[in-house]
């Protein structure tokens, strides 16, 4: 009976080792190669998972057509050669993977970089390589089965998944988005993102805190507003979820404004299951809107205030001018003068001035120079002090026109300021004082003009005192003059 042809299979690669006659290989014709070599190739070319048999110390290649795909140009010219002279890319790697599996070991390998020239440029690529041997007859090992899988493609997607993520990452931390996520099977399981957590001041260990940490976290006034809206959304049958509430950080104690939005998925009977969504910090956004709505309050008190300080300029120019036509240059004169003072207050910043100049220009609003007592040293301000002091005398002129020393014809206001050392450190003085007029009482509440005053340098903890004296107000500020430094600053006589 006529034996089938070794090996069978209908494969490339058996094809052409039923066409070998044994000047292929050192090994001679393959009816004559030792019979668990032709097993072990036989099973190696029936499996559809790729396969390579490195048969003795040379490791003389024999693998199926799985293999031969991972091999690509380089089929079919490694069949039946040395793996070392096959991959000499990597020979360093081959010869330990060798020497360690003839020692009897079986080592195994996940996804292990390699470079390959197998199409004639270099070619980065991911394998799992599961290493065995082949025993002879005499228990000895006479070869290495090798199991590739190549999983290039699959690593290349993992990173590109993880350069996204690092990428969203970065984005949501230069944003100040943090994402979160809320299992609602069974109550309420959170994760955090890293985002969130940085937002929050929590720690990496927080992020599966529980819903009542996040509760705790919000801020007393409207902890139970949020939360009560909160399981309103969740219970009900909304879909999106909106919030913007204040938190106490943890981390440092930071009172933070944080918008909140997510998604509220549910099953086919209406019950929420999942809840996705982002927290934004909008702290510097609230603030924002607060500085403006005290801007808008000022502009309007502004306003009120410079209708006031008209009627009284021309109630005065009016009373002491001889002519009508003198009147009128007067009072021409006053305006463009309040004009230009105002000019000081609806630029909003101003660079480095000097006390004289701003004082120099706040003389403008009443008009007359010879109303003032004005001495000090000279002394450059920064852009906010300057701002702020402009306020500041711009409030007490007007007050003076309208209630107080300049109301009359006879009243005066001394003003005077300085710089001393006190224990080493230089401390800014002014004194604003109001004499000659109408008696003064205190007003029986704060209007906006004393709360201006009296905020106006809060972050340098300065000292403002407002004195109503019978015969006149008095005002002083005092507080560290570093605080109104702004660059180049003088403070001499």
């Amino acid at each position: 009976m006529k034996q089938p042809a070794w090996p069978a299979g209908k494969g490339e690669i058996a094809a052409l080792l039923r066409g070998w006659t044994g000047n292929e290989t050192t090994l001679g014709a393959p009816a004559d190669w030792p019979p668990h070599l032709r097993n072990a190739l036989q099973l190696i070319l029936l499996s559809p998972s790729a396969m390579t048999l490195l048969w003795g110390e040379q490791g003389l290649m024999f693998y199926n057509d799985a293999y031969a795909v991972i091999a690509g140009a380089r089929h079919p010219a490694i069949l039946g050669v040395g793996v070392f002279e096959a991959w000499p890319e990597v020979e360093a790697f081959n010869r330990e993977v060798m020497a360690s599996v003839f020692a009897g070991e079986s080592p195994s390998y996940r996804d292990v970089p390699f470079v390959f020239y197998r199409t004639g440029v270099a070619e980065e690529v991911w394998l799992n390589v599961d290493y065995s041997p082949i025993l002879g007859e005499a228990g000895a090992v006479d070869g290495v089965l090798a199991i590739v899988t190549e999983t290039t493609e699959r690593v290349r997607a993992e990173q590109t998944l993880r350069r996204r993520e690092q990428e969203l990452a970065r984005v949501q931390k230069i944003g100040r988005v943090g994402g979160l996520e809320v299992n609602l099977r069974s109550g309420f399981h959170n994760r955090r993102s890293p985002e969130y957590l940085l937002i929050h001041g929590l720690p990496p260990e927080a992020a599966e805190e529980t819903h009542e940490d996040w509760v705790r976290r919000i801020h007393p006034d409207e902890r139970l507003a949020v939360e009560a809206h909160f399981r309103e959304a969740v219970q009900g049958t909304a879909t999106e979820y909106q919030a913007e509430y204040r938190i106490v950080r943890p981390s440092d104690g930071q009172l933070r404004w944080i918008s909140a939005i997510a998604q509220i998925e549910r099953d086919e009977n209406g019950q929420a299951v999942r809840l996705v969504g982002a927290h934004l910090d909008v702290t510097e956004r609230k603030e924002a809107e607060a500085e403006q709505r005290l801007l808008m309050q000022e502009l309007a008190h502004r306003v009120k205030n410079t209708m006031a300080m008209i009627q009284a300029l021309a109630s005065q120019t009016l009373r002491s001018a001889s002519t009508l036509e003198g009147a009128r240059e007067t009072f021409g004169a006053r305006l463009a003068a309040l004009s230009r003072a105002h000019d000081l207050l609806v630029g909003g910043r101003r660079a480095d001035a000097s006390v004289a100049d701003i004082a120099q220009s706040i003389i403008a609003l009443q008009g007359d120079a010879q109303r003032f007592r004005i001495h000090g040293t000279t002394v450059v301000l920064g852009p906010k002090p300057a701002l702020a002091l402009t306020l500041i005398l711009h409030e007490l002129t007007t007050n003076a026109v309208k209630y107080g020393a300049l109301s009359n014809e006879a009243g005066i206001v001394t003003l005077s300021w300085g710089v001393d050392e006190i224990e080493g450190v230089k401390q800014f003085r002014l004194r604003w004082q109001e004499s000659g007029g109408p008696p003064v009482s205190p007003p029986s509440r704060k209007g906006f003009g004393t709360r201006l005053i009296e905020r106006s340098f809060p972050a340098v903890r300065a000292g403002t005192t407002t004195a109503y004296l019978r015969e006149g107000l008095v005002f002083t500020l005092d507080a560290p003059f570093e605080a109104f430094s702004g660059g180049e600053n003088e403070a001499g006589a």
